[in-house]
């Protein structure tokens, strides 16, 4: 191992170790504030705890603080001195003998200043023996057999424990990239239409496979900078409609929330810190928080169903699988037995006000932050090392025909390019500001409605769009008022059919933006190069859905936005759900479909749970839609 590479290897241990001790300080707290404010905090807010040990471990540096946590306890404590560890050995010397930058030994006494360097107090010198002081010397300094101290030895073990999880963590990942090869796409339109459906409920915009693998037994979202939903094909069959909707909302919440980037952070600290229990139980309770977290999300988004049916359907997707172990890759929806008991108490007594902003728990991440992520106050003074008093480090003695050299600290040159970028960063800036400005004139003077695509999201809090003026979907509770506002729309809007059966009666209506404006403004936004692109909504092409019930069975007519790939289906499309087990009675627990395709710039269908025929089913369809 070369001289800089141990340096800088040292370094690395010496950061972790100081940030395992702190986040693990910062565990046994956090698991205490859950404890004692289990009654207090929602689950989202729970999970939200585990936020500053997050930050803690990736911290490269914090500032001094007399508020810091860590002033409770000794200094050695928290950041041991490695190099204390380490006596003077026969490769040090040699690394001395070729002018490689050296600790100055003080008798194990020395001190790390705010930007890292040591810094030596009292009178410091180095080791006055021949670097070569015998022949035996000379063989251990080669790296066939070294001389090596304590910590060296911790180094490695931990650098070899790093390797190994890494290794493990590559072949896990192949191994479930082969298990999503193996999957086949949805093309249900039944199945496709309630995935797209659910996609808009939740706000996820962006682009999402849906695939159907038997190898991925539990329900899980997959990836993040292309995110899959993979269901197997069993619960596909077996769920009801709404028990399928649960499961996709919940997959559909840890891409909304972006939980798989949060898994692969989780993942990527605990290789770096696999030597501390602490951090595997931290771990483990963060994924269960999650999962509890994404619990609320759901209910929160499909509040209009009762909370119980989430529970039963948490309850019969895990008859098909006992919790499985977790994967930095996958947000999955799994739990082990012992887990499902919490998870169904929260989902009884869970309350929609719940999951939105809390003071209470803003208030306590804040405080929790403030202690923590803060380092204790130094306890060394420092020399000034631009004083004329400053302490001179006295130079080695010299072996015979070498020089040895000493090395003082020096303040990194700023980088020109950095400037730049800040303007480009400045001008991008006030193009956003303007843009935003420019669209907020035109919806007060003409009103309206306006989307604004960001081209990098970073700079609108992490979110693709924003929206402005008239851009909300309308839902209507009487016919009347549905046709009101249908009358003053420029598209094509279905109507209730003359034809329709006995006893159906209307029990809401839609009117909402269509998937495919978003899909547009996001390729246009690209195309045009620009930080920000802004497009108005005109109602003209609109996504419309009609509901009526006889207090039983429903019946639902929806008119879509047909794409491309639509545009070039025609006819009448009859979807029979049946009992893929037997292969022969209808499953009556998934609505038929019938859909109506070839129709112009809309497609139309129509599903019910009822015992419709296919004929009867197009004649109500053909009579909804205006010629």
């Amino acid at each position: 191992m070369s001289p800089t590479l141990h340096a800088s290897l040292m370094e690395i241990f010496d950061w972790v170790i100081r940030g395992s001790i702190m986040a693990g300080i910062l565990v046994v707290l956090v698991l205490t504030l859950q404890f004692l404010l289990k009654n207090k905090l929602g689950a989202r807010w729970t999970y939200l705890l585990w936020l500053p040990v997050v930050i803690r471990l990736l911290l490269p540096w914090a500032p001094e603080s007399s508020l810091s946590l860590y002033n409770m306890l000794p200094a050695n404590a928290i950041e041991p001195e490695l190099q204390q560890s380490i006596a003077p050995t026969a490769v040090d010397k040699r690394w001395q003998a070729e002018g490689i930058k050296e600790t100055a030994y003080d008798n194990g006494n020395s001190h790390r200043s705010e930007n890292n360097h040591f810094i030596v107090s009292g009178s410091s010198m180095l080791s006055s023996h021949d670097p070569f002081e015998s022949e035996s010397s000379r063989d251990n300094s080669s790296w066939l057999s070294w001389n090596m101290s304590v910590v060296d030895t911790f180094m490695l073990v931990w650098l070899a424990g790093v390797c190994v999880l890494t290794l493990k963590t590559i072949y896990d990942q192949l191994r479930l990239k082969r298990a999503l090869r193996a999957g086949r796409e949805v093309t249900s339109p039944r199945l496709l239409a309630m995935f797209e459906e659910t996609k808009r409920i939740f706000g996820v915009t962006r682009d999402v496979r849906f695939i159907a693998s038997g190898h991925l037994p539990e329900p899980a979202a997959v990836g993040f900078f292309k995110p899959v939903v993979a269901i197997s094909p069993t619960l596909l069959i077996s769920l009801k409609q709404e028990q399928l909707q649960y499961i996709l909302g919940h997959e559909l919440a840890h891409i909304k929330r972006w939980d798989v980037a949060v898994n692969w952070i989780l993942h990527i600290v605990l290789i770096l810190h696999w030597f501390n229990p602490l951090l595997w139980l931290a771990l483990r309770r963060a994924r269960q928080d999650q999962e509890m977290a994404c619990d609320a999300c759901v209910l929160d988004r499909l509040g209009s169903m009762p909370n119980h049916v989430y529970g039963q359907t948490i309850i019969q997707v895990l008859e098909y699988f006992s919790g499985t172990k977790h994967r930095p890759g996958v947000a999955a929806l799994s739990a082990t037995h012992k887990q499902v008991k919490k998870r169904l108490l929260m989902i009884k007594h869970f309350r929609k006000k719940s999951y939105q902003l809390s003071v209470f728990g803003i208030a306590t991440i804040v405080a929790l932050s403030s202690v923590t992520l803060v380092d204790a106050k130094s306890k060394v003074t420092l020399v000034d090392e631009t004083s004329s008093n400053a302490l001179s480090i006295p130079q080695a003695p010299q072996a015979e025909g070498m020089d040895i050299h000493i090395e003082q600290p020096q303040r990194p040159a700023v980088v020109d390019n950095e400037v730049g970028m800040a303007n480009i960063q400045l001008h991008d800036k006030k193009f956003i500001d303007n843009e935003i400005k420019r669209v907020k004139a035109l919806v007060k003077e003409s009103g309206g409605g306006y989307a604004i695509y960001f081209k990098d999201k970073q700079v609108n809090n992490g979110h693709r769009f924003n929206f402005y003026g008239d851009m909300d979907g309308k839902t209507f509770s009487t016919y009347e008022d549905y046709i009101n506002k249908a009358a003053s729309l420029e598209s094509s809007t279905i109507q209730q059919p003359a034809n329709l059966p006995e006893g159906f009666e209307f029990s809401r209506g839609e009117i909402r933006i269509p998937l495919k404006f978003y899909d547009d403004l996001r390729a246009e936004g690209k195309k045009s190069g620009k930080p920000v692109y802004s497009k108005k909504f005109e109602w003209k092409e609109t996504a419309i859905q009609l509901a009526y019930t006889n207090g039983k069975d429903e019946l639902i007519l929806n008119q879509y936005t047909a794409g491309p790939e639509y545009q070039k289906l025609k006819g009448f499309e009859y979807e029979q759900p049946y009992d893929k087990r037997t292969r022969k009675e209808p499953d009556s627990n998934i609505p038929k479909y019938v859909f109506w395709y070839g129709t112009g710039t809309y497609y139309y269908s129509i599903s019910t749970n009822s015992d419709m025929t296919r004929e009867q089913m197009i004649e109500i369809l053909k009579a909804s839609v205006k010629k």
